[in-house]
C-alpha cells in the first residue's frame, strides 16, 4: 500500500468540536469513498476511543466503518511508522494545547500531518485563540518545506448561525492568512449524532446537510 493520507481537524482551542467532525468525515470517506480510515486518539480522556468502545458493545453484531486506537502523543510517530501503510487515512485526533511550545508532544503531533483542517466558532475568543495557532502551523510549513513536504491547511465555521460574528471571524483569519472553506457546518446535533457505524450522508437530512462540506474537504484534501 502507498503512504497514507494524516490528517488532523484540530485547534489549540477546546470546545470547537473536532472531534465531533473527525467521526463525521471520517466515517463518511469510510463508507463513500471506500477508504479504510484509522482515527488515533491522543486525549488522555479518550473520548473517542469510549464512544467507540461503548457501540460496539451495544452492536456486537456490526462491524464499525473506521478504526480508533487510543495513543500517547509521544508514540504517535512510531506507530505511524510501524502500521501507517496499513490505512489509506489516518485521522490524529489532537487534545487542546496548554502548552503552545514547538518541543511539546502534543504540538509536534501537527509535524505528521499532510493537511490540517481547523474548526472555528464564531466569536471574538474563539477568533483570537485560533490567531495564536496560526502562529503554531506557520512553524509547521515551514518546518515541511526544509524537509521539503507539503502541507495543506485550511479553517471552516463550525456551528454557523446567523449572528454577524461568523463573517466577522471568518474576514479576521482570512486576513491572517488562513484560508477558509467556502462551506461552514451547523450545530451538528440539529440532524444527526456520530457513530462510527453510519455516516451522516446516510440520512436525507445528512446528505443535504453535510454533503457540500465533506465533497470541499475531499478536494481540498485530495481525497
Amino acid at each position: 500500500m502507498s503512504d497514507p493520507r494524516i490528517l488532523s481537524i484540530c485547534n489549540s482551542k477546546g470546545g470547537v468540536g473536532k472531534s465531533v467532525v473527525t467521526l463525521m468525515v471520517a466515517t463518511a470517506l469510510a463508507e463513500q469513498k471506500n477508504k479504510k480510515v484509522l482515527v488515533l486518539d491522543c486525549d488522555s480522556q479518550a473520548s473517542v476511543l469510549s464512544m467507540y468502545d461503548q457501540e460496539k458493545e451495544y452492536y456486537p453484531d456490526d462491524t464499525p466503518l473506521i478504526e480508533v486506537e487510543a495513543i500517547s502523543p509521544r508514540r504517535v510517530n512510531t506507530f505511524l511508522k510501524r502500521f501507517g501503510a496499513d490505512y489509506d487515512v489516518i485521522f490524529i485526533d489532537i487534545p487542546r494545547m496548554t502548552d503552545k511550545k514547538a518541543d511539546n508532544p502534543t504540538v509536534m503531533l501537527l509535524y505528521n500531518c499532510d493537511g490540517i483542517l481547523v474548526p472555528v466558532i464564531g466569536s471574538e475568543i474563539d477568533s483570537l485563540a485560533t490567531h495564536e495557532f496560526l502562529e503554531i502551523i506557520n512553524e509547521c510549513f515551514e518546518y515541511k518545506a526544509e524537509m521539503e513536504e507539503t502541507l495543506t491547511a485550511f479553517g471552516f465555521i463550525n456551528r454557523r448561525n446567523q449572528r454577524k460574528s461568523n463573517e466577522e471571524t471568518e474576514t479576521e483569519l482570512k486576513k491572517a492568512g488562513l484560508k477558509m472553506f467556502r462551506n461552514s457546518l451547523p450545530d451538528l446535533r440539529i440532524f444527526t449524532k456520530p457513530s462510527v457505524f453510519a455516516s451522516p450522508l446516510a440520512t436525507a437530512e445528512g446528505e443535504r446537510r453535510f454533503s457540500p462540506f465533506f465533497k470541499e474537504f475531499c478536494r481540498k484534501y485530495s481525497l
